[in-house]
């Protein structure tokens, strides 16, 4: 689904998001963020936790596609409020209201407050990296990521790089079993670095992935999932392809991609000059 009529730049690089794009980690992510619960002495209540069990230990998509692509201190908020809101979760020992509008209703001089709220937010999010941590020998690449990034690697005179809200310790963890792939990434940014100052969908993180290319952004193409990547992409200039979760409407990503593909398998490179296409190779998905 080709979305934008502009004429088509010269592509010089291609940085690639990575959760859900070249390695299939929704589905661990979201049992770590379900297990983070318990291991932050917080936990959901019996009858929430079977639920989902029964599915599959997945988040509710309505929850999902609100968190999608956001770094932690970003989507964990979002989290224990819809935990409270929908689940009705008892939370930490101070009781802090999470539900959505919570920024509005703080007492901004109450600097206790927002210690205990940075302190809550950092133990989730190190309580999640750790359980997901002990799931990465499951990831599996996503459908066509390695052979894609093996025929552009190919090319010649494509840099890759990888621009991810993921911190770094983590990207190290999902990394492990994939150098097969990573090996061809001249940058791997994540979101924690000192130079990446706001998360997606702010254009910093593309915009230092360019930099470090040594390419203008309107000369890169960007894989994304999520629609606050497919905006972060857009943002910065880049030429954005979108290759959106099943689940999502794809009609969600039009103001917001210049492309959206239903996998890696689907990528027809001639429209960017770009001798690479997906089609000549075996496809099993």
């Amino acid at each position: 689904m080709s979305l934008s009529n502009k004429a088509t730049p010269k592509i010089k690089a291609v940085i690639f998001d990575l959760d859900g794009t070249l390695l299939d980690t929704e589905s661990l992510s979201c049992r770590a963020v379900i297990d983070a619960f318990e291991l932050t002495n917080a936990p959901l209540k019996p009858a929430i936790r079977s639920q989902l069990k029964q599915d599959g230990d997945l988040l509710p998509w309505e929850l999902k596609q609100r968190i999608l692509g956001l770094r932690g201190s970003e989507w964990v908020p979002i989290t224990l409020g819809y935990a409270q809101e929908k689940w009705d979760w008892v939370g930490h020992e101070n009781g802090l209201d999470w539900r959505d509008g919570w920024q509005s209703r703080r007492n901004n001089k109450d600097t206790q407050e927002s210690e205990t709220r940075e302190r809550i937010i950092n133990t989730f999010i190190e309580a999640w990296e750790r359980r997901l941590g002990s799931l990465c020998e499951q990831v599996v690449a996503c459908p066509g990521a390695l052979e894609l990034v093996r025929a552009l690697s190919e090319h010649g005179d494509l840099p890759l790089a990888v621009a991810t809200s993921s911190r770094s310790e983590g990207v190290r963890k999902k990394r492990i079993k994939h150098e097969e792939m990573f090996q061809f990434f001249e940058h791997v940014v994540t979101g924690d670095d000192k130079n990446v100052r706001n998360g997606k969908p702010a254009p910093d993180i593309f915009l230092e992935t360019a930099r470090r290319l040594n390419v203008h952004p309107s000369e890169c193409i960007v894989f994304e999932d999520s629609l606050q990547g497919a905006i972060a992409g857009k943002a910065a200039g880049c030429v954005t392809i979108a290759v959106p979760d099943k689940r999502m409407e794809k009609e969600a990503f039009i103001d917001h991609s210049d492309h959206v593909i239903p996998s890696m398998w689907h990528f027809e490179g001639k429209k960017w000059g770009i001798d690479v296409h997906m089609s000549n190779h075996s496809i099993d998905n």
